[in-house]
């Protein structure tokens, strides 16, 4: 992407209505990042750069308002992770940064997906020992156990559905590719 063109779409998102929109984008992906306690800085930046596919450091820092340093050392961490890269514009000594590989917004949807059945398999594995010991509290006459465990049973029942149709909407999208 040419410099020129990648401040004109930076500009366009700069438009006070779609500014609040980005936020928003952005403080979304954050929080469903921080409840897997994800440093709220590197969020940040991979939040901006999914938004805008790529962007310079200085970008970035005016975006995040992050100072240059930090900036720069959360850059550095994520391409030496690999999941970033640098790619300098020809004629300047300014890079761009971008996913890296798979960077793709489907197949970074896909790997969300992946994580998030992951999520629910231990999710279910805390619910079902909680299950359990909740039988046993039943069978004490504890107030409030018959509808603690019918709340969970309900629960496990929506992972039965997340993990029936989160693997179908993978094969949607292939079949939307070809």
């Amino acid at each position: 992407m040419s410099t020129e063109n990648n401040n004109s779409n930076q500009t366009q998102l700069f438009d006070d209505k779609l500014r609040k929109y980005e936020e928003k984008l952005v403080n979304f992906l954050i929080d469903i990042g921080s409840q897997k306690r994800v440093n709220p800085k590197i969020l940040s930046i991979t939040s901006f750069l999914l938004i805008h596919g790529s962007l310079t450091q200085e970008a970035l820092r005016s975006l995040t308002s992050f100072s240059a340093g930090c900036v720069s050392t959360y850059l550095t961490v994520l391409v030496g992770t690999g999941r970033l890269q640098k790619v300098r514009i020809p004629g300047t000594h300014t890079y761009e940064y971008t996913f890296a590989g798979e960077g793709k917004l489907e197949n970074l949807a896909k790997l969300g997906t992946t994580i998030a059945l992951e999520t629910l398999s231990k999710s279910e594995i805390f619910l079902k020992n909680k299950q359990n010991q909740l039988k046993e509290l039943i069978t004490q006459s504890k107030n409030g156990a018959e509808h603690l465990k019918k709340r969970i049973d309900d629960l496990l029942m929506a992972f039965d559905f997340y993990r029936f149709f989160f693997p179908k909407f993978e094969n949607i999208e292939s079949r939307v590719d070809e």
